[in-house]
């Protein structure tokens, strides 16, 4: 579509905004596309339908995607810095190695989604759900906001967690081995049962189903 001018790219955009045919689906990725490859602004892309679109590699740095539906999209190694995503819903998308540092993606849906690589640094990620995703790898959470988030069974074994606020964030069930940075008070801010697999260094005696006693391990 490179021989589209920037009126007609952003008219198709707008115009096919809900449209969920998966043709249309790849020529407003290639929309997109084109006109970042063109240097070209991108229009607000709120609640637009992009299921399954494939955006790799794409600089969608200070996007607007507030509420846009990218169930199963293609996102690996795009940047997604500083854009906003609350609400939006990225439900079993690949996300590998993507850059989300200081966006807002609060409430978003990141259901089975593929996080690993992923940068989180600085993000807003209040009350998102990451239920089942994969953040593993590596994963940067530092100084991100994830008060309420739910990592229900969220695979994140080696995330880095510095300075995180993990207050009421849901972690049964999430396997959190290998994490760095993660104290004692990250974890009592949040919500935790037997089956949270905790890194090595957190020594845990579970009292009852509900309470604990831990303490980071100095061997």
């Amino acid at each position: 579509m490179d021989d589209f001018s920037e009126d007609a790219l952003v008219a198709f955009l707008e115009d096919n905004r809900a449209q969920t045919a998966a043709d249309t689906i790849i020529k407003k990725g290639e929309s997109i596309l084109t006109l970042l490859r063109n240097q070209l602004s991108l229009p607000s892309m709120a609640h637009m339908e992009l299921s399954r679109v494939d955006l790799c590699g794409a600089d969608l740095t200070y996007c607007d995607l507030c509420g846009a539906n990218l169930e199963e999209a293609l996102l690996i190694g795009a940047s997604l810095s500083q854009a906003d995503l609350m609400d939006a819903n990225f439900t079993r998308a690949n996300l590998g190695g993507a850059n989300f540092f200081n966006s807002d993606m609060s409430n978003a849906l990141f259901e089975g989604a593929n996080l690993a690589k992923v940068d989180f640094t600085e993000v807003n990620a209040e009350g998102a759900n990451f239920a089942g995703a994969d953040i593993s790898h590596g994963s940067i959470l530092m100084d991100a906001k994830l008060a309420g988030a739910d990592f229900t069974k969220a695979v994140m074994q080696g995330v880095k967690l510095k300075s995180a606020d993990l207050t009421g964030a849901q972690l049964i069930g999430a396997d959190l081995r290998g994490a760095e940075n993660l104290t004692v008070e990250q974890l009592h801010s949040a919500h935790i049962d037997p089956t949270t697999r905790l890194p090595l260094y957190m020594k845990i005696n579970w009292l009852n189903d509900r309470e604990y006693e831990c303490h980071i391990s100095e061997d």
